[in-house]
């Protein structure tokens, strides 16, 4: 069976194409929402199997554990923790705002409004909980023994 458009040829070529892309697409709040929600899943899902792998190969030696420690202190990790930080912030509250809509309120003009103030929370809570994980430094002087005199950590004199 041929598939036949609903709106001309043109239309059916490029229909699947964004339209900043310049396609027919056009994004609305809710095709937002939805991809907002599959990607940040799908990377929280993809950061669960990395996290479970090297915590997995980290417990069989101490050696393995420090360096996957001083991996994890490495500059670019930074910005991994705030990617984290990001999905898990979309995706918790877009998860509370589907809740809402869908218990709550019994109106699909709520989803627009709801959409919008969730966003705007989560660029709140976003700048907020960015700012100690772009300051938070290495721990590691803090349990230097000769960075703190007369402390003891290690068995260090």
């Amino acid at each position: 069976m041929a598939f036949i458009p609903d709106r001309g040829l043109g239309s059916a070529a490029t229909a699947w194409i964004p339209a900043q892309a310049g396609g027919s697409y056009r994004w609305f709040t809710g095709s937002l929402a939805f991809v907002l929600h599959r990607v940040t899943g799908l990377g929280l899902l993809v950061f669960l199997i990395f996290h479970i792998i090297s915590i997995t190969k980290a417990t069989h030696s101490p050696e393995s554990y420090d360096l996957m420690i001083a991996r994890m202190q490495a500059p670019d990790f930074k910005i991994g923790e705030l990617f984290l930080f990001a999905a898990l912030v979309i995706h918790g509250l877009n998860g509370l705002r589907i809740l809402f809509v869908d218990f709550v309120v019994a109106r699909t003009a709520a989803h627009k409004r709801s959409f919008w103030g969730f966003a705007i929370l989560a660029v709140v809570l976003l700048t907020v909980g960015s700012i100690p994980l772009i300051l938070h430094s290495n721990v590691q002087p803090l349990l230097n023994t000769e960075a703190l005199p007369g402390a003891t950590f290690g068995g260090g004199k």
